[in-house]
């Protein structure tokens, strides 16, 4: 019972129950950037046939600050995603197009 009063009295365990809820808003906020980036990929590939780089490298990336948002939600890292640190940046592609 202790380490609860503790817990509940902690100043850190409150700030970081205020990022989770905060984080928790940005992942639904980023859910319908997907949908929308889905459907702005689908138009770029009817009409030219390919996917927009840019897009799709943001996309990418987006990915990934997704990843480091769950991690920090379930308690895998105390690290907090973007803006605390930088937004990922993603291997370029090497020309002969291998990673």
């Amino acid at each position: 019972m202790s380490e609860f009063k503790s817990n509940v009295t902690s100043d850190a365990f409150w700030l970081r129950t205020l990022y989770m809820v905060a984080f928790f808003l940005v992942y639904r906020v980023i859910d319908l950037l997907v949908l929308l980036l889905t459907v702005v990929q689908w138009f770029f590939r009817l009409f030219t046939g390919q996917p927009q780089a840019e897009l799709a490298d943001f996309a990418a990336a987006l990915g990934v600050y997704v990843q480091q948002i769950v991690h920090y939600l379930a308690g895998r890292t105390e690290e907090k995603p973007y803006p605390f640190q930088d937004w990922p940046a993603l291997p370029r592609a090497n020309p002969d197009g291998g990673e």
